[in-house]
């Protein structure tokens, strides 16, 4: 491939990982949000079971209530605080960062290959190969 090629296939794998890099984050920021709101509902829950536990403390009816609503926003707060805090990346994210990183050294390796062949073929290898040939046939012709 052409150092172009390889560097548009560079670029692409590369775009495609801070896109998928961005949904995955995207997803993370929206879970730990909904998790603050429940522990912000939490809160609230549990001030009105202080509430409700000063107003009725012979009678628990209040109190149950008010924990089964505590214990309902904080297992909600659990499930969506443990799915902000996991990030795996997928599979064609993964498949992008291989591509990216297999182009990228067939990309220095052309980018190489180019340079020592312009340097070869260009005027500098050119003059220096005319050098070197002309000092092996003086050599070659002196030693007589």
């Amino acid at each position: 491939m052409k150092p172009i090629e390889l560097g548009q296939e560079v670029l692409s794998a590369q775009g495609q990982i801070l896109s998928r890099s961005a949904m995955r984050i995207g997803r993370r920021v929206a879970c730990a949000l909904v998790a603050v709101v429940f522990l912000l509902f939490a809160a609230i829950s549990f001030h009105g079971f202080l509430w409700a536990f000063f107003i009725s403390v012979a009678g628990l009816s209040y109190v149950k209530a008010s924990l089964c609503v505590i214990g309902v926003d904080m297992l909600f707060v659990v499930i969506f605080a443990a799915l902000a805090a996991w990030s795996i990346p997928d599979v064609v994210e993964i498949e992008a960062r291989i591509r990216r990183d297999r182009k990228l050294v067939e990309l220095k390796q052309s980018i190489a290959v180019t340079a020592v062949t312009g340097l070869l073929l260009g005027p500098a290898g050119r003059f220096t190969g005319r050098k070197l040939v002309s000092l092996i046939r003086s050599f070659f012709s002196h030693s007589k």
